[in-house]
């Protein structure tokens, strides 16, 4: 959360000239409700079935450039999907930035950041899972999410090249 996911996302997309998808977006349009609807009706585990449905679907298409949410890489299912289908990324701001780009606490779209110590509680329990990406960005060393995005595709063309 906060990291800029979607905002890079869309930059990415445009400089690889591929479609950008938003996972969250995805959730939302299937089960026709916000996100903080669904964490209000079904909790997290419903969430989480509805996001992986939306995950795979995604990794169906063909290239593409996908914002996911702040949790879906704690799912080893999500996580093993992802690194068979593509390259995963992981924008890494330190934690009063994110709660600085969120503005604040304790608002209702965010239903896991509530409070500052849960807040932090997430985030230094997804740490482990997020370190497990195929590339990191240490965000907060550039000024514009363009420029994010232009390191990130030289870092994927770095990564694939390698792998072949």
């Amino acid at each position: 959360m906060g990291a800029g996911k979607t905002t890079v996302g869309r930059r990415l997309a445009d400089r690889l000239g591929l479609p950008f998808h938003d996972l969250d977006a995805h959730v939302e349009e299937r089960a026709q409700k916000s996100v903080r609807e669904i964490f209000e009706q079904v909790g997290e585990s419903g969430f989480r079935h509805l996001e992986r449905e939306s995950l795979e679907a995604l990794c169906a298409l063909p290239a593409l450039v996908a914002a996911t949410g702040g949790g879906t890489l704690t799912v080893q299912r999500n996580k093993d999907l992802i690194k068979r289908s593509g390259v995963s990324v992981w924008l890494h701001p330190k934690f009063a930035v994110i709660v600085e780009r969120i503005g604040g606490l304790g608002k209702e779209d965010r239903p896991l950041f509530q409070d500052e110590v849960q807040a932090w509680k997430l985030y230094r329990e997804r740490l482990p899972t997020y370190r497990g990406s195929d590339l990191r960005i240490d965000v907060e060393a550039f000024e514009r999410a363009d420029e994010v995005a232009a390191r990130i595709a030289l870092m994927i063309r770095e990564h694939t090249a390698c792998d072949i």
